[in-house]
């Protein structure tokens, strides 16, 4: 079913808008890894029944100091400082776990929790920049960046109108179908031939 531009230019936005959450989510597990979280992983989450601005989820395996309430506060001040995300609250969770031949268990608890006020009032203003993306309030791109996406958009639609119509106009016509007089017996002129198609009546 062909799509219009507009909607086009919002599916590219929104995949953007994606990208930019997961590279948001991506360097900070970096940042906790590099701080001794061991396992550590960032989860964003948006939509229905999460807090305005979404839910960051922070787990890892363990901490760098074993001590789980100075390990969260760690982990809290990591995101604070380098998660390029408008977030409304923010969860830690320690996991554990292990197998035992084919058998394997999980577990995971919340050490930590916190809402992004309440982490204002412990931690101070964020670093500048990082608050400018969120599930709530509009992303911003560059004016050179919707620019080319828009181009981009019209470039394609072009493209692909210039190769319909030239599949279209490729396309061979059905051609007549034409009557073969059937041919005489061996050694036949061509006047035989006529008097012999005459006298079947065709």
């Amino acid at each position: 079913m062909p799509v219009g531009p507009a909607v086009q230019i919002l599916l590219i936005v929104l995949a953007l808008a994606g990208c930019a959450a997961l590279g948001a989510a991506v360097g900070s597990s970096a940042a906790l890894q590099e701080a001794g979280h061991q396992n550590a992983g960032v989860n964003i989450s948006t939509g229905s029944g999460q807090p305005a601005g979404g839910m960051v989820q922070v787990s890892y395996r363990r901490g760098p100091s074993g001590n789980d309430q100075q390990d969260a506060q760690d982990a809290e001040l990591i995101i604070w400082h380098t998660l390029r995300y408008r977030f409304g609250a923010l969860v830690i969770v320690k996991t554990a776990g292990g197998c035992a031949g084919l058998v394997c268990v999980s577990e995971s608890g919340v050490v930590a929790r916190a809402t992004y006020a309440q982490l204002a009032a412990r931690f101070g203003p964020r670093p500048r920049g990082l608050d400018v993306t969120s599930g709530t309030s509009p992303i911003g791109f560059p004016g050179w960046a919707v620019a080319l996406v828009v181009a981009l958009a019209v470039a394609v639609l072009a493209a692909a109108t210039v190769v319909m119509a030239m599949i279209l106009r490729s396309k061979p016509r059905a051609s007549r179908p034409t009557r073969t007089p059937s041919p005489g017996p061996p050694g036949a002129s061509e006047n035989e031939i006529d008097r012999s198609i005459g006298g079947r009546g065709i």
